[in-house]
């Protein structure tokens, strides 16, 4: 990085501006953001009087155990703050109230993160008293927002999307994450991938969700770089707009199963890296590698694991979010690729992300399975067996259960001498079910 002019500046000079009380009460929050960025020297200058700010948030109970905040403030928030915190005896947030009257956005952000805190942490009994505090904190949001105060615009978008406190408007939220993210806050390009990615408040596009992922990732944001390796296994696994590679997709969805944390993206990366250590698909085949990685995939969130999955059990409904993004990508891949197609006929069956439609995923599963294609012979096979909107037929069953115990899948040698053994579609016969 280029050496910048304010460095090369008197140092004592420097001192003297940045020690006057009136210079400093003068700064604004971007004023001291820009200093802090641009001159090394300016923080321990500027920040003689946190430790007093942080001792009144000691008093006011805003601190954990470990004396970190509870409500995030970045550097500049709290020196801006500080500047105007005097020698306080109790936790009265009065002079933090006048402070946000007066204009000052970083106090209007406190102010509305603490109200908020309160709401959820401290609930009254009178909905008139909650609404009030509601109301005060939006409100408080409201104007650091319209100072420009990008956190705060980054929290009432997020207010916005999920319509807690407000009204729900994804088209507002949606503008509000395009302008920060237009203005460089990785954490806004990483949502704004998300609403482009999900077609909240704006069209589907996922070429432009990993656009923005990719830019927060440039930055050093993690949850940018996951997001856009995640969506890369898809496209990788499918050949959308690059060249189809099954070990680029498995490369891209262990990197996220390893190191992802988010409740969404985890779940399903683990799972499809499950399928293809069990298809062998970008790897050597390794069956049992494969069905312990997809068990290990399920949660109540995510109840999709070796049962609900391969071995045809029947499971509960899931409306989840990590449940209807499954049944999306794998619709998105379902016409180039017979995994996806596959798994979309499971998500139908189970009404797993979707309602259930049991007929069209023996449909979908009629044709994998003349394809050739084991695990869906298996699920026909389940079909013909299950007594709801698909006609019973045992027979059939176990003419199905015995094309995919022919090509070595386990489950279908299972279930062929599960019919042998209790005469399910075959006459009863002991020993062959052995």
């Amino acid at each position: 990085m280029a050496r910048l002019a304010i460095d090369d500046h008197d140092p004592d000079r420097f001192t003297i501006i940045c020690c006057n009380d009136s210079f400093q009460a003068a700064l604004d929050h971007n004023t001291i953001k820009i200093l802090l960025r641009v001159c090394k020297r300016a923080r321990p200058l500027l920040s003689s009087k946190v430790p007093r700010f942080h001792s009144w948030c000691q008093k006011a109970e805003l601190c954990r155990p470990d004396g970190q905040m509870r409500i995030g403030l970045t550097p500049s928030d709290q020196i801006v703050i500080s500047l105007h915190c005097d020698d306080l005896a109790a936790s009265d947030r009065s002079w933090l109230i006048e402070l946000a009257d007066q204009g000052n956005a970083s106090a209007s952000y406190l102010l509305a993160r603490i109200l908020q805190a309160e709401l959820f942490s401290q609930p009254s009994p009178y909905k008139s008293r909650r609404r009030a505090k509601r109301y005060q904190s939006v409100q408080y949001l409201k104007k650091a927002a319209g100072a420009e105060h990008l956190v705060a615009q980054f929290h009432l978008a997020e207010l916005h999307r999920s319509g807690n406190m407000v009204r729900q408007n994804h088209s507002k939220a949606f503008d509000l994450y395009r302008s920060l993210a237009e203005n460089g806050l990785a954490r806004a390009q990483v949502v704004l991938g998300r609403c482009y990615e999900s077609g909240e408040g704006i069209d589907q596009d996922y070429d432009t969700a990993i656009l923005w992922y990719s830019k927060a990732a440039d930055q050093g944001n993690v949850d940018g770089r996951l997001h856009s390796a995640f969506l890369r296994g898809w496209f990788s696994l499918i050949g959308h707009d690059v060249e189809q590679s099954d070990v680029n997709a498995l490369n891209h969805w262990q990197e996220v199963s390893t190191l992802s944390t988010d409740p969404v993206l985890k779940p399903i990366a683990t799972h499809m890296v499950g399928w293809m250590h069990y298809l062998g698909r970008g790897t050597v085949r390794d069956e049992q590698k494969g069905i312990k990685t997809i068990r290990d995939s399920k949660s109540p969130e995510f109840p999709l694991g070796e049962d609900e999955c391969l071995a045809v059990s029947r499971s509960h409904c899931s409306d989840s979010p990590v449940a209807r993004k499954l049944f999306n990508l794998c619709q998105l891949g379902s016409e180039r690729d017979w995994l996806c197609r596959h798994l979309m006929a499971v998500c139908l069956f189970q009404g797993f992300g979707v309602a259930v439609e049991e007929q069209a995923a023996a449909d979908i599963f009629e044709q994998l399975a003349n394809d050739g294609h084991s695990d869906s012979q298996l699920w026909f096979s389940e079909c013909f067996r299950y007594q709801g909107n698909v006609l019973q037929n045992a027979r059939k069953a176990f003419k199905w259960f015995g094309k995919s115990a022919e090509q070595g899948n386990s489950y279908g040698q299972w279930m062929l001498g599960y019919c042998h053994r209790w005469g399910d579609g075959v006459p009863e016969d002991h020993p062959q079910s052995c």
